[in-house]
C-alpha cells in the first residue's frame, strides 16, 4: 500500500511580480508546518486569494488587515492567529507598509473533523494565548534539528489544538458577533504604538467613544482589555527581539515600552512562565 501523500502547503502563484515566498519546514499527511512572506510591493495585496484544499492556522510576525469572503477587514497581528478554511477565499492590506510574514500550520481533514463541531473555523482572526505562541516559534527552530516524525506531529498536533481552544473554547461555538469598527481601530493603534504610555482617555478620544464603552467592546470582542493587549504586543515584540541575537535586555525593555529590565522580566516571567533568559536559550 502506497503512503499517503504529505499534505499541500499554500501555494501562492500571480504570475509577473509575486514575491510570495513559502518554506517548509516539515511536510506530513497529518499535519504540516511552514514559513511565509509575502512583501509589501507584492501583487497579490491587490487580490482575492485562495486558501487551497485544506484549512490553515497562521501565527503573524507582523499586523496585517485581513478579511474572508463576506466579511469586514480586521486587523490580525502578534497577538492573534489566523484561520482559514479549505476552498475560501480571502483578502488582505498592508496594515503600516509592512509585509505579510508568518509561521503557519496545515491541517487534514480528520483533524478539523476532530477539533471543530462542523469541521470549519468560526471565524478568520482570534485571540493566541501566550503558551502557544511562543511554542510555535521554538517548534520551528527546534525541528531542524529534531527529524522523528512521532515527536514533531505530537507537538504540532497539541499546539494546533491548543490553538484552536484557545481561540474558540471547546465543544460548540457561540454565535460569531461582528466586531465593531471601534475595536479595530483601538487594535490598530494598539499595535502602532505599543511602546507609549497611552492612557484610556487618548485611546478612547483616538477613536471618537467613551473610555467605559471602548473598554467594554474590546473586552467582549478580543478576549483582552486593552492593557492585557498592550502589554501581549510588548511582550511579544521582546520575545522575538531575544531570539535575534544577544541584544542586551535592558535596550529591548526600553524600546518595546518598559521602563526597566526588571519590569519586563517580572512581567514575562508572569505571562510565559520562564525569566527571558531561558527563553534566549531556546530559540537562539
Amino acid at each position: 500500500m502506497l503512503a499517503p501523500e504529505p499534505l499541500r502547503l499554500a501555494t501562492w502563484h500571480a504570475g509577473e511580480g509575486d514575491h510570495v515566498r513559502i518554506n517548509p519546514l516539515y511536510r506530513s499527511p497529518v499535519v504540516s508546518l511552514g514559513t511565509f512572506w509575502c512583501p509589501p510591493d507584492d501583487v497579490r495585496w491587490e487580490q482575492e486569494n485562495y486558501v487551497g484544499d485544506v484549512a490553515h492556522i497562521a501565527f503573524p510576525a507582523a499586523p496585517v488587515w485581513i478579511s474572508g469572503q463576506d466579511d469586514e477587514l480586521a486587523l490580525a497581528g502578534p497577538n492573534h492567529a489566523m484561520f482559514f478554511n479549505a476552498g475560501d477565499w480571502f483578502r488582505r492590506r498592508r496594515f503600516n507598509g509592512y509585509g505579510d510574514r508568518s509561521l503557519f500550520m496545515v491541517v487534514s481533514e480528520d483533524t478539523m473533523a476532530e477539533w471543530l463541531a462542523d469541521a470549519r473555523f468560526p471565524s478568520h482572526v482570534a485571540k493566541l494565548l501566550p503558551r502557544p505562541y511562543m511554542t510555535v516559534r521554538a517548534l520551528a527552530r527546534a525541528i531542524a534539528d529534531d527529524v522523528d516524525a512521532l515527536a514533531v506531529e505530537e507537538r504540532l498536533l497539541a499546539l494546533g489544538h491548543a490553538t484552536v481552544c484557545g481561540a474558540f473554547g471547546r465543544g460548540e461555538f457561540r454565535n460569531r458577533r461582528r466586531t465593531p469598527a471601534v475595536v479595530e481601530e483601538a487594535k490598530a493603534l494598539l499595535t502602532a504604538r505599543y511602546n507609549e504610555r497611552l492612557t484610556l482617555d487618548q485611546v478612547g478620544r483616538a477613536v471618537n467613544v467613551s473610555p467605559f464603552h471602548l473598554a467594554r467592546s474590546f473586552r467582549r470582542h478580543t478576549g483582552y482589555t486593552l492593557h492585557e493587549y498592550r502589554t501581549q504586543l510588548r511582550l511579544r515584540a521582546a520575545l522575538d527581539r531575544l531570539a535575534q541575537g544577544d541584544e542586551d535586555l535592558v535596550h529591548i525593555a526600553r524600546a518595546v515600552g518598559y521602563s526597566s529590565h526588571s519590569h519586563l522580566t517580572a512581567s514575562f516571567r508572569r505571562v510565559f512562565g520562564v525569566p527571558p533568559s531561558r527563553v534566549r536559550r531556546r530559540l537562539t
